[in-house]
């Protein structure tokens, strides 16, 4: 697979994740087999970018099950859910951000391949 199509599905997966923090779906580590795969595969990669991207995609998985386990015995206010919901928050920012360079990156190299 391309680099575009990998970020593309692990964003896809990755959507699923606002429902968990949002609370209108229950978090069910069986349902993110396949995140969890994409996340092994783009750790695997030679590109650095992609292997952190795969890193954080992991880190952001684990934050939200962290997330689930905590909101099982606090209240959603409470401090340790807050600060798990802020580190997840700051993770999905930085794959956000990743994503872009990658994409950038991507129609960069197409542009230097084609003249553009």
């Amino acid at each position: 697979m391309d680099k575009t199509s990998l970020i593309v599905e692990a964003t896809a997966e990755m959507a699923r994740f606002s429902d968990v923090i949002n609370g209108t779906a229950a978090f069910n580590p069986v349902d993110y087999g396949r995140l969890r795969e994409l996340a092994r595969d783009l750790q695997r990669q030679e590109d650095a970018e992609l292997s952190l991207y795969g890193r954080k995609l992991f880190e952001l998985y684990r934050h939200i099950e962290k997330y689930a386990e905590l909101l099982e015995r606090y209240p959603a206010h409470s401090r340790p859910v807050r600060k798990v919901s802020e580190a997840a928050m700051k993770t999905a920012a930085t794959l956000e951000r990743i994503g872009e360079r990658l994409e950038a990156d991507v129609y960069r190299k197409a542009g230097e391949k084609y003249g553009v």
